[in-house]
């Protein structure tokens, strides 16, 4: 991945372009490592992160829907782990 791009100064650039942080993705294909985040302005969403190749920033729109169930899909699968990793 190109160290140029990192993503807690991406986070943060987003932020102070005045988009919230409101979940993960884990399975986007056009992510690095297929994870990325969804943000929101004024009701606009999209998808945050680095692309599939490691060298460019991100930045897909998304319906709100289609935001809500990938984030509690990937919340679901972060339990999982959780919950495995401490049988």
């Amino acid at each position: 991945m190109n160290e140029e791009i990192n993503i807690e100064l991406l986070d943060k650039k987003m932020q102070e372009k005045g988009w919230k942080f409101i979940g993960p993705i884990l399975h986007y294909d056009k992510a690095f490592k297929n994870q990325a985040a969804v943000y929101e302005k004024n009701g606009e969403y999209i998808v945050s992160g680095v692309d599939s190749t490691g060298e460019k920033e991100l930045s897909d729109p998304i319906s709100k829907k289609e935001a809500e169930t990938r984030i509690k899909e990937s919340f679901k699968e972060i339990r999982k782990h959780m919950l495995t990793g401490m049988k």
